[in-house]
């Protein structure tokens, strides 16, 4: 399902939460019996962008009727499955002088404890790569971890994935769907946008601080190219972009992700050419599995339970985390004329009370007013820096009636003037 980038209208919070200056985020869209659609005037501003959801085509179930069924609305909730990504982030921690003990304190998981079918909340999980980041040595450890995950592929409930064809077919299975994604990257969620060449693919964290936040994009940076690559038995040719300056340690950069590196730009992405998502994946890389554990690809986009290799039978999450929900609402909502949606209406979707909502979020350390300006200012960099739209085009975009209200808007939230944006 293709969805055009949403417009901006004001986000108002009718609670203790100050009102976010700017515009109102007018939702275009609804929240429809299976997922989530999205239109807006792209087309009319000539980019000829969409960003791409994966509501009913990756099984998302995510509708408005289920309340919070299908979110994960407590960090608390053990929904990762576990046991693999543990043994990775154990492994490349104690080879860089970690100590075992020191690494899972604090986290609530115990080593002798873990098997296969083990659930972890996001809270453990963040928590032990607290400690791998704190303890183990090198500025690569991000990358390795990456790296880590990804050579457990075949044992792990990821083995399913040998059953695709292409490499858009792999791509969207590892970056959007949900029930792989609390096996390989749990704390990460990819926003797709794609023009007539290019998909650009921007990742999105639950339950990470701003002290993780750089190695956790090099992790799912790094897991993403790993992963690729030996499912596809093949390096698939992908560029990065980074907010952060230029790294000292860039040798490590080119050497998990590549040489097409860029630094200082308005988002932290991942970016493919879409010629490269028609290659076909080379059967050699399933060369070690049987015939008889060869799924379709029907069966695995239909089926949440998969089995490991080991034959241990795992049911996986076919759940969004709250962030990743709240996100998403704020892109949609029930028709163009619902343009005061916020925080009272997001918690009746959800079936909880204000309180409870805000609680809930807090949990994960956000704010309805914090993703609420994610959204907004990920559409500026988009429309000023990727696309380089005039002040007129983005104002009328972003729902904002005059252009002194526009320019404040997107200072406030990028802290760079449009024309600082378009350089």
């Amino acid at each position: 399902m293709d969805l055009m980038l949403p417009r901006l209208n004001a986000l108002r919070d009718s609670e203790d939460e100050a009102a976010i200056a700017g515009a109102e985020y007018r939702h275009s869209t609804r929240l429809s019996g299976v997922g989530v659609s999205l239109k807006d005037d792209a087309k009319a501003l000539g980019m000829g962008v969409t960003v791409k959801d994966d509501a009913n085509e990756l099984d998302m179930g995510v509708i408005d009727s289920a309340g919070s069924a299908d979110v994960v609305m407590s960090s608390q909730d053990k929904v990762i499955v576990g046991y693999w990504l543990v043994r990775a982030a154990l492994n490349v921690a104690l080879s860089r002088g970690a100590n075992k003990n020191k690494l899972l304190r604090g986290t609530g998981i115990f080593e002798d404890a873990l098997q296969h079918q083990s659930l972890l909340s996001i809270n453990q999980y963040s928590s032990l790569l607290v400690n791998v980041q704190s303890q183990a040595r090198g500025g690569d450890v991000s990358f390795l971890l990456g790296g880590a995950f990804a050579s457990q592929w075949l044992s792990s409930p990821l083995n399913a994935l040998k059953a695709c064809e292409n490499v858009e077919q792999l791509l969207l299975q590892l970056t959007q769907r949900q029930t792989y994604r609390w096996c390989s990257l749990p704390l990460c969620q990819f926003q797709r946008f794609e023009n007539a060449d290019q998909i650009m693919l921007v990742p999105q964290f639950t339950g990470v601080s701003s002290k993780q936040l750089q190695f956790s994009i090099e992790v799912a940076f790094a897991s993403v190219v790993a992963l690729m690559k030996s499912i596809a038995n093949k390096r698939i040719r992908l560029s990065f972009s980074f907010t952060e300056s230029r790294p000292r340690n860039i040798a490590d950069y080119e050497t998990h992700l590549g040489l097409k590196l860029s630094f200082n730009r308005a988002f932290n992405s991942i970016w493919i050419e879409k010629d490269v998502l028609r290659q076909p994946l080379e059967l050699t890389a399933q060369s070690d599995c049987s015939a008889e554990s060869h799924v379709s690809m029907e069966g695995v986009v239909s089926n949440s339970a998969t089995q490991t290799k080991e034959g241990a039978s795992i049911e996986l999450q076919n759940r969004l985390s709250l962030p990743d929900f709240v996100r998403r609402y704020v892109y949609a909502s029930s028709n163009t004329q619902a343009a005061n949606i916020g925080l009272p209406e997001l918690a009746e979707t959800l079936d909880v009370s204000v309180a409870t909502l805000k609680r809930k979020l807090k949990e994960f350390g956000t704010s309805y007013r914090a993703l609420s300006e994610e959204v907004q200012r990920n559409h500026a960099l988009l429309l000023l820096s990727v696309h380089k739209v005039s002040n007129e085009a983005a104002a009328n975009a972003m729902g904002i009636n005059d252009l002194p209200n526009f320019r404040r808007t997107v200072k406030r939230l990028t802290g760079k003037t449009p024309s600082e944006l378009r350089i």
